[in-house]
């Protein structure tokens, strides 16, 4: 009879353990936001020699730069602006060698009929952004420059700074 007392203290003590173990559930919950962004990058544009005393002076001289993008994948609706530069006069592009101004324009197109700037139709438009790696080392636009031909500037290095900003 005693071993019957102990094999019933033993089942009361295992059950007493299995009724004492209990689990409890709750969802962890796991976000993140992704938010469009866009990286800007900028290919110079070199219009070289410009001769204001040659027979050439009545030709303008022309160059192309080049702006690109990387955009976070299904990012729409995405423009670029270029500013008017750091020697502009009113609405006229300017480099400068510091004494002189040499007058140029941007344009979004090689025929040079639509002027690139930082507002309304003159922001350049990109289409949908694919998958980073499609996108490679960005999706490019090509800058077209003019400088205008018949200006009497002095010798000298011109230059300017265009700013080029992505909306997004």
């Amino acid at each position: 009879m005693k071993t019957f007392f102990v094999a019933i203290a033993a089942l009361l003590v295992l059950c007493a353990g299995v009724a004492m173990a209990g689990t409890a559930n709750k969802p962890l919950n796991v976000k993140a936001q992704v938010n469009a962004n866009c990286n800007i990058t900028t290919a110079d544009l070199d219009f070289g020699a410009y001769d204001p005393v040659s027979a050439n002076a009545s030709a303008d001289l022309f160059g192309t730069g080049g702006v690109s993008l990387v955009c976070t994948k299904g990012a729409t609706g995405v423009t670029v602006g270029l500013g008017l530069g750091g020697n502009a006069s009113g609405s006229n592009r300017n480099m400068s060698n510091g004494t002189d101004a040499l007058h140029y324009e941007l344009y979004q197109d090689a025929a040079h009929a639509t002027v690139w700037a930082n507002s309304g139709a003159g922001l350049q438009t990109w289409a949908a952004f694919g998958t980073i790696a499609s996108q490679g080392a960005g999706l490019s636009k090509t800058v077209y420059g003019r400088v205008f031909a018949a200006q009497d500037v002095s010798v000298g290095s011109y230059a300017d700074s265009v700013t080029a900003t992505v909306n997004f």
